[in-house]
C-alpha cells in the first residue's frame, strides 16, 4: 500500500468542504486531478470513505476512522517540512471561538500573542453549534467556547469563568432600581442571541426559567446589533459582563442587579484524536495560561 501524502490532503479538503469542486479549489487542482487522487485513495484502501449523494460526499463509517489520522500525518509533514526549510517554525493554525469570546477576549489574546511569537493562528468565529461541527470535521485545531459541547469525540476543558449579566439602556424604567425582581423581568422584551449560540442556551437554561415564559421580542447572530437596540430602549439582553470592560461601551448600559448570580464557565475543546502540534500545543499552554498573565483581568 502506498498512500501520498496529495491523496490524503485530497480526502481531508473533501471532508471539510463537502463537494470536489470546492476542495480542488482550495487546493488549486483541477477537479478532475481531485476526483483521480481520491480514487486511488479507495483502491489503496479497499473501501469508500464517503457516500455520494448527488454533488456532494458524506463522510461513512472508513471515513471517520481515516480523518484524524490523515490530520494527523499532514500535520507531521508540514512540522518537518518547517523543520528543515527555511520558512522558520510551523505556524499554520486555525482555532474557533465563540462570538462573545471572539468579540471581548480574542482580541486582546492575538495581541499579547503576537508579541510574545511573532504570528497569528487564522481564526473562525461563529456560534457553538457551527463551531462543534467544525472541530468533528476537523476544520479547526481548536476552540474557545461559552459552553460544554455535547459531542463525546470532543474534550471540553474548564478555560475561564464568565458572568452573564441583564444589561439595559441608561434611560430604562427599571435602570434606577438597586435590585430587579424576576417577577419585573419576566414583563420585559427580550433581545437575545440566535438559537445555537452558548449564550442562549444559558439564557434558555438558566434565566428563562426564572422567568416564566419571557417574551423573546428579537433573536440575532449579530451581537452589536443587539447592543445597539438596546440601547434604543427596544428591550433588555443577557449577556457577559465581560463586554463591560470594552472602551466602546463604557458607560453606555446600566446592568440590571437580579435575585441571584448567573456565572457560566468559558470551555477550552478539541476532538479527542487530534493530533496536538507543537505549534497547537503552544497556543493551547497561552490559552491556559492567559487570565494568569500579568495585566489581565480576573473574572468573577
Amino acid at each position: 500500500m502506498r498512500i501520498t501524502l496529495k491523496q490524503l490532503s485530497v480526502f481531508v479538503a473533501i471532508a471539510r468542504h463537502g463537494t470536489m469542486t470546492r476542495a480542488a479549489d482550495v487546493l488549486f487542482m483541477t477537479k478532475g486531478a481531485v476526483s483521480q487522487a481520491l480514487a486511488e485513495l479507495e483502491s489503496q484502501l479497499g473501501v469508500c470513505v464517503f457516500d455520494r449523494q448527488r454533488a456532494r460526499l458524506h463522510l461513512n463509517h472508513e471515513g471517520e476512522k481515516l480523518l484524524p489520522l490523515a490530520d494527523e500525518l499532514l500535520a507531521r509533514s508540514q512540522g518537518v517540512a518547517a523543520l528543515f526549510g527555511r520558512q522558520g517554525a510551523d505556524t499554520r493554525l486555525t482555532i474557533g471561538a465563540t462570538r462573545t469570546i471572539g468579540s471581548y477576549l480574542l482580541p486582546d489574546m492575538f495581541a499579547a500573542f503576537n508579541r510574545e511569537n511573532g504570528w497569528l493562528p487564522g481564526a473562525e468565529i461563529d456560534n457553538s453549534q457551527a463551531i462543534e461541527g467544525m472541530i468533528g470535521r476537523f476544520e479547526i485545531d481548536m476552540a474557545l467556547v461559552e459552553a460544554p459541547l455535547t459531542d463525546p469525540m470532543i474534550v471540553c476543558e474548564p478555560w475561564l469563568e464568565d458572568e452573564m449579566v441583564v444589561l439595559a439602556a441608561k434611560t430604562h424604567r427599571l435602570a434606577g432600581k438597586k435590585q430587579v425582581s424576576f417577577a419585573e423581568l419576566a414583563d420585559e422584551r427580550w433581545l437575545l442571541r440566535e438559537p445555537g449560540s452558548g449564550s442562549r442556551a444559558f439564557f434558555d437554561n438558566h434565566l428563562a426559567p426564572c422567568l416564566g415564559n419571557p417574551s423573546v421580542f428579537l433573536s440575532l447572530n449579530a451581537p452589536d446589533t443587539i447592543l445597539a437596540c438596546v440601547g434604543n430602549n427596544l428591550g433588555v439582553t443577557f449577556v457577559s459582563k465581560r463586554l463591560l470592560g470594552q472602551p466602546f461601551y463604557a458607560g453606555q448600559f446600566v446592568v440590571l442587579e437580579t435575585e441571584r448570580r448567573f456565572v457560566r464557565p468559558f470551555t477550552l475543546c478539541y476532538h479527542r484524536d487530534k493530533y496536538v502540534s507543537p505549534t497547537l500545543g503552544k497556543w493551547m499552554a497561552f490559552c491556559r495560561g492567559w487570565e494568569k498573565l500579568p495585566g489581565q483581568p480576573i473574572s468573577g
